[in-house]
């Protein structure tokens, strides 16, 4: 594994990290202001759950593309920047265009991942389908 995938990994695993964080936050605090049963008691189901963690991740990724420059805080962090073949900065439209192909390559993520492994040729599903290329934009230095 080369230093880019090692750099793509850890972003994705950084935003897994965040998503999981706001997600808890919303299941353990917000049932019990918002979501009441008739008789008083709350009632959950287990298809919720999976279902509510694609709405927040969906809504991470997708306001990270409004607000960050189509840049999640994983690749921040890891100084990754996503461009287009040409190294233009990315469209909005092409930016949720790859989000949303993102959750497709998620639902079948062992031919996702073979695809990104094989032959170490550096993109993804996304990035082949809208002509994407993740690239290092400087050194990763954390400031702590």
């Amino acid at each position: 594994m080369n230093e880019q995938n090692l750099r793509r990994c850890s972003a994705v695993v950084i935003d897994f990290f965040l998503i999981s964080i706001v997600y808890s936050v919303l299941v353990n605090v917000l049932p019990y202001t918002l979501i009441s049963h008739q008789e008083g008691g709350i009632e959950w189901s287990f298809t919720l759950v999976p279902d509510g963690f694609v709405l927040v991740s969906l809504g991470y990724f997708i306001g990270c593309d409004f607000f960050n420059r189509g840049e999640s805080l994983g690749k921040d962090i890891t100084g990754l920047q996503t461009r287009s073949a040409d190294g233009r900065v990315l469209d909005l439209r092409r930016r949720v265009c790859r989000t949303l192909l993102k959750w497709v390559s998620l639902m079948v993520w062992p031919l996702a991942f073979l695809l990104y492994f094989w032959k170490e040729k550096d993109f993804t599903f996304q990035d082949y389908i809208v002509k994407t290329k993740v690239i290092r934009a400087r050194k990763f230095k954390p400031s702590l």
